[in-house]
């Protein structure tokens, strides 16, 4: 029963995708009746003709914009640029930064001084790192003391279940459709 009905849900989904296939093979093909028939169509024709007409009117427009491109092709030429002098004040140095003095500072090495030290100088760090101790905890009658906690006492019963029993029709194949 199982191997049938996974039979045809096979079936199925192999039919949807080979006439998805064939759908889309006809829409391109499609493509390429609807452009024949347009042309064999009087419409066609009649738009052929006003195309034809807008291509002759666009052409006495390519004649004058040819003239236009003569006026815009100055602005192409290459200008040939007068050579540059070269004046005093570009080449005076006193002018420019062109000497700059760099030195290497030495510092003087690091002594250790007596007052460096001195560990009374340094104590206001010292109290930080002081471990406390604190006095052991005791336990106090009133700390067992169960009125004062408000201490409720709950009896906890454990049940027992029976073992279970296995009966016929929980073994029978009519009932479970196997």
């Amino acid at each position: 029963m199982k191997t049938r009905n996974n039979v045809q849900k096979a079936i199925t989904k192999s039919l949807a995708v080979i006439i998805s296939l064939v759908l889309i093979s006809i829409t391109v093909n499609a493509q390429d009746f609807w452009r024949t028939v347009m042309e064999n169509n009087s419409f066609s024709q009649i738009a052929m003709a006003m195309t034809d007409n807008t291509e002759a009117s666009s052409a006495s427009a390519d004649a004058s914009s040819t003239t236009d491109m003569s006026a815009y092709a100055k602005y192409a030429a290459v200008e040939a640029e007068e050579a540059l002098d070269v004046e005093n004040w570009m080449i005076a140095e006193n002018n420019f930064f062109t000497t700059v003095n760099v030195e290497t500072e030495v510092e003087e090495a690091l002594e250790v001084e007596n007052w460096m030290t001195n560990e009374s100088l340094f104590d206001g760090m010292a109290s930080y790192f002081e471990v406390e101790s604190e006095e052991a905890l005791e336990v106090e009658d009133w700390m067992q003391n169960t009125d004062y906690f408000g201490v409720q006492t709950v009896d906890i019963e454990e049940e027992t279940e029976g073992a279970l029993e296995l009966e016929a029709w929980m073994t029978d194949t009519k009932t479970w459709n196997i």
